[in-house]
C-alpha cells in the first residue's frame, strides 16, 4: 500500500527522475527505463518513468488490473487464479529453454485525489496454491505503479517500479535481452489494450465512477 509520502516522492520524480544511483538502461517512445543493483545481489530492480498521453487513467487502469483482458494481449501471461484476501496466482512463460514461473501476490488498487491511482503488488505465501512440478515459483516479487492523469486529462503519466527473483542460473545475457525487448513490448501491448477498450466503450464510459475500478477499502485521499 502506498503512503502519502511515496505518492508524492512518485510524482516528483515524473517531473525531475532521481537518478542518483540509477542507471539509463533503455529509452522507448515517452518513457525511459532505469535500473540499479539490488544490495547483496547479483539481481536489479527497475523503475520506468514516462506518459501515455492519449490514454486516460482509466482505462490504462482497466487494461491493466483486468486479468482475463490482459491474457488477450499479454504474450508472456499463460493464465491466472483468483484467490482470497486480495490475492492472485500468474502463470509467465520464459525463454525456452526456461520453465515457466508462477506468482502468489497480493494485489490492491488505491485512489487518491485529483484522480491519481497506485497500485501495489506484493509476493505472499498461500497454502491453498501449492507450487505444480516444471514450474518455479517466484516469491520474491513486487509491483508498483502511480499514475496522474496528464492535466487535459487525456492521457496518463506513469512511475513503475518492478522487481524479481526469477531463480536459477540464468545469463545476465537473457535478463538484459528480455528486460530490453520486453518492457517496449509490454508497454505498446497494454496501450493498445487501454486503446481498444476507449474505441469499444465511447462516450458511455465517460459517464462511469473511477472509484467503481479501484477498491474502496484500500481508497486514500491524501
Amino acid at each position: 500500500m502506498f503512503t502519502e509520502e511515496e505518492v508524492n516522492v512518485a510524482l516528483a520524480e515524473l517531473k525531475a527522475p532521481d537518478v542518483a544511483s540509477w542507471e539509463l538502461f533503455s529509452e522507448v517512445a515517452n518513457f525511459k527505463v532505469f535500473r540499479r543493483a539490488v544490495s547483496n545481489s547479483a539481481l536489479k530492480e527497475y523503475k520506468v518513468l514516462g506518459s501515455f498521453p492519449d490514454l486516460p487513467v482509466r482505462y490504462l487502469l482497466r487494461a491493466y488490473t483486468d486479468l482475463d483482458l490482459r491474457k488477450t494481449w499479454d504474450r508472456n501471461m499463460t493464465g491466472w487464479q483468483p484467490l482470497e484476501n486480495h490475492r492472485l496466482h500468474f502463470t509467465a512463460k520464459f525463454p525456452w529453454p526456461l520453465s515457466p514461473r508462477d506468482y502468489v501476490y497480493e494485489l490492491r488498487v488505491q485512489e487518491f485525489k485529483d484522480g491519481i491511482v497506485c497500485i501495489n503488488g506484493k509476493s505472499v505465501v498461500d497454502e491453498t496454491m501449492p507450487v505444480k512440478a516444471g514450474t518455479v515459483r517466484v516469491d520474491e516479487f513486487r509491483q508498483d505503479v502511480v499514475i496522474q492523469p496528464t492535466d487535459d486529462g487525456k492521457g496518463c503519466n506513469i512511475w513503475f517500479g518492478y522487481f524479481d527473483n526469477p531463480k536459477g542460473n540464468i545469463p545476465s545475457s537473457i535478463i538484459n535481452w528480455a528486460a530490453k525487448t520486453g518492457v517496449p513490448g509490454f508497454l505498446n501491448s497494454l496501450r493498445d489494450a487501454g486503446l481498444g477498450l476507449m474505441k469499444k466503450d465511447g462516450e458511455s464510459e465517460k459517464s462511469r465512477p473511477l472509484g467503481s475500478l479501484t477498491d474502496g477499502s484500500a481508497a486514500v485521499d491524501c
